[in-house]
Formats: structure tokens, sequence, C-alpha cells
């Protein structure tokens, strides 16, 4: 899951050099540093087969997967020599269980050798500078916010910095901006080593630094809404919220990566920079406010906006008969917009035997369901449209019907007795009909007027009804 904001833009008056700077000095590291880490590992590589330790380790490798990783049986088994050298190189657990025995054995040449090669290949960047949780040390706390484990992870890290980062800088400042970034790296490490604890496996990345940046992100805008681009799976779109809205969604991603995701992402390295990105940054903004905001784009207008601008475009030129074909046309497009169903109503009212008029009034009508629009709006618009149409076609059995249980709904009794009577009078048989007219029986029985009582008694009970006084 993928949730960035498309509405923050920057002042290029004001150009974020500290946030270019920190992405030049994490691109100078990858390349001129962490760049000669093959050179490195090569040399170390070539010592270790030119010494004697493939020979005398190999055994000993096989006593340590049967004493404490016996599920790797079967990996030695169809991996063969392939997975044993690549623990004997790379695992760190072999190494700090292999040194007490061979001291205790007093096996001097073999921990001289062992000791070398472990010098050479912890000259690798990730080594040197990246947090060890077991082994913390200052250089790996502020040095593997630095480091990255390929281009992939460099650039993607790079660009969430700039995205967020452009807009942090201009309101905290540069230095403000560089202090909090640095304190929510160390934050991030310091989860990370508690979650970890005992883990002799390297953490690089600017990930915790920078998921600090998108808390402080976070803090300035606070209730602002902005719009956010979103993906999930192959699922991709749009959506406006509050900024506060996306720190718990940020969260709840890492913490379902945590426990469903790729092991080898340091989670709750993320959690921490978020949680301290935000907590920092609002308590500095209780002590003093932001220089200056990123400003944010107006939201695009609606479509339904959008249509209502041109039909107010054509009534201020004069063409209202446009105005009218553009209503009628936008009513078609967006048919529960009550805007534009109420602007197309007042167009085509000038011609109330036109189709246009028809339907624009049959609309209306067909919102009777939607409990958002008021019944008053409705009740209203039944009633205009009988005065101005001679022969209302759009008030059809089915749009009598909806109508009417509206009625009763909003408890408009006189409305639901005018069209009770109305499908009275055109015959219709509908098993709601007794429904709706014991409702208006009981009403008019709370006034104390048997009369229209017995009236709406009657009303599907067969026989003429006389017309109401």
């Amino acid at each position: 899951m993928l949730i960035i904001p498309i509405q923050n833009k920057p002042d290029w008056r004001r150009p974020p050099l500290m946030c270019f700077a920190l992405i030049a000095l994490n691109l100078l590291v990858f390349v001129f540093y962490q760049g000669r880490d093959e050179a490195r590992w090569q040399q170390a590589e070539e010592y270790y087969f030119s010494s004697d330790l493939p020979e005398l380790e190999e055994q000993r490798f096989l006593i340590y997967v049967n004493e404490l990783h016996p599920e790797w049986r079967m990996q030695v088994d169809v991996q063969g020599e392939d997975f044993v050298y690549r623990e004997l190189l790379w695992n760190p657990e072999f190494h700090h269980w292999l040194l007490p025995q061979l001291r205790a054995e007093g096996e001097t040449e073999w921990l001289a050798q062992r000791q070398k090669f472990a010098d050479m290949r912890d000259r690798l960047s990730s080594i040197a500078m990246g947090l060890t949780p077991a082994e913390p040390s200052v250089s790996g706390l502020f040095g593997h916010m630095f480091l990255h484990g390929s281009w992939d992870h460099l650039i993607g890290n790079m660009l969430f910095l700039l995205l967020f980062g452009l807009s942090v800088e201009l309101a905290l400042g540069g230095l403000w901006f560089a202090g909090l970034y640095l304190l929510g790296g160390l934050a991030a490490a310091g989860l990370h080593m508690a979650v970890e604890a005992g883990s002799l496996v390297p953490m690089v990345g600017a990930s915790g630094a920078v998921s600090a940046v998108m808390g402080m992100f976070v803090a300035i805008y606070g209730v602002r809404r902005l719009r956010f681009f979103y993906t999930v799976g192959f699922v991709f779109g749009e959506f406006s919220a509050p900024a506060l809205l996306v720190l718990p969604l940020w969260l709840g991603k890492e913490i379902f990566g945590y426990f469903y995701g790729d092991a080898g992402i340091a989670y709750w390295a993320h959690t921490g920079g978020l949680l301290a990105g935000f907590a920092a940054t609002l308590l500095l903004l209780s002590r003093r406010p932001p220089l200056e905001q990123m400003p944010v784009e107006a939201e695009a207008p609606s479509p339904q906006l959008r249509a209502l601008a041109r039909i107010d475009r054509f009534q201020e030129e004069g063409k209202l008969l446009e105005a009218a074909d553009a209503a009628t046309a936008a009513v078609r497009q967006y048919p529960q917009s009550l805007v534009l169903i109420e602007r197309a109503i007042e167009l085509t009212a000038a011609a109330p035997e036109s189709e246009a008029f028809h339907r624009a009034n049959l609309a209306l009508f067909a919102q009777a369901s939607n409990t958002a629009i008021d019944g008053h709006t409705l009740a209203d618009g039944y009633r205009r449209y009988l005065q101005q149409a001679t022969q209302p076609r759009a008030l059809t059995t089915k749009v009598c019907l909806l109508l009417a249980r509206r009625a009763a709904q909003e408890k408009d009794w006189k409305w639901l007795d005018e069209l009770l009577r109305r499908l009275h009078k055109q015959q219709v048989e509908h098993p709601l009909l007794p429904k709706l007219s014991m409702a208006l029986v009981g009403h008019y029985r709370r006034l104390g007027d048997e009369s229209r009582a017995r009236e709406a008694l009657h009303l599907f009970r067969g026989g003429e009804v006389p017309a109401q006084q």
C-alpha cells in the first residue's frame, strides 16, 4: 500500500536547500563510499579461500547447524556447498559461536585467520556503518540512515524525502528540519533495537528518518484537507482527507507489514520514525508557529460544478435555450444532483408541456427515496408541477407510489392524502397502498376526524370517494 500527497506545491522562491543537501549526501555516500564495497568483499573472499578456513570450518559448521539450527539440515542437503559457504562467509551468528570455542581449544592460528577475515569483511559499509541491534555503536546509530542496499532502495527513499521534505522544510526552516530528521532516524533505530534486540543483522537505509519527515508533514498540516494518491495492490486512485487521517493508515501499514510482509524490511524502524517525527513537530509547533505552510492547490471543481458553471455562462450570455439544453444534458449525466435538477426545472418551466420539463420533474421525483433531500422540497416540487403542467406525465404510478411512501415517512398527511386519491383515481392496486391508507386513517382518528378517517379507509376498499373539501 502506498499513500502520498499530490497537492502540496513547493515555493521555489525559497528552495528547500537542506532537503537537497540530505539527498545529495545520501547519493554521494552510496556512490563513493558504498560503491567500493564490491572491491572490499572481493578482497575478503579471496583471503578466505586462500586460507585454511574452508577446510577447517566446513565440519564445524555442520556441528553448529545440528546444535542451533536443525531446521537448516534440508537446505544443507539440497544446496550443498553453496549454502554452507554462504553462511560461513556471511553469518555473524556462526562467527560469534565459533570464536569462544577456538579460544577454549587453543586454536590460535585458526582464530587469527578467522579474525582477520572478519576484520576484512566488517569493512563493508553495511557492517561498518550499519546499525546492528546486538552491537550498537555511535557510528551505526547515525551512519545507518545514510546507507542503502541498492539503487532502488536509495531512489525510493529519496523520492519520499523530496515529496514530504519540500513542505516540511518550508514550515520548520532548514536547521530544525535537519535536526528533526536526525532525531527521527535515532528514534527509528531505538525502536528497531528494542524489537530486534540481540539481532546480529545490520540495518541500513534512510527509511526511518524519511518516515519521521512524513510524521512531521502530518503534524504541520493537521486537519487541513489534502488530496492523496494511493495504491493497494493493483488498485489505485485518489482521495481527499485531513492530513491527520493518513497517520493511522501509515502506522497500520507498517504493523501489517511486520506480521505479513517482507521479513527483510525494518517495519518497526518506520513506525518509530513516524511517531517521533509527528510528536517532535507537534511539540515544536506548540512553542512557535511554522515559518510558512506550503501553499495548497484549490481542489479541482467537481464535474457537477463544471456543468453548473457552463449553464450559468449560457444564462449570463442570454442564451436561455442553450442553458436549458445544457441543464437537461447535465441531469441525464448526474441524475442525483439536486442543484442541477432544480436548475433544469427552472429553465424548462417556460415550456411546461415540453418533454424536457417533464423529464426534469421526473428526475426530482425519483429522489423520493433519498433521505438526504428534504421532504418539503419534494412536496413543493410536486405541487408546483401540478400547477404548471396540464398533463402531468411525470406522475406515473411508480412515481406516485414512491412519493406516497416518502409522504408517510415525513408524516406529511395532506400530501399523502393527495397522492392516495390520485392513485385511487388511476385504479392502482399495490400491496403498499392499504398500509399507506391505514397510516392516513390512524392520523385522522388521532385528530378525532372520523369522517376523513372513513374516507381514507374507503380509498382502497372499493367505491367512489368524494373530493376533499
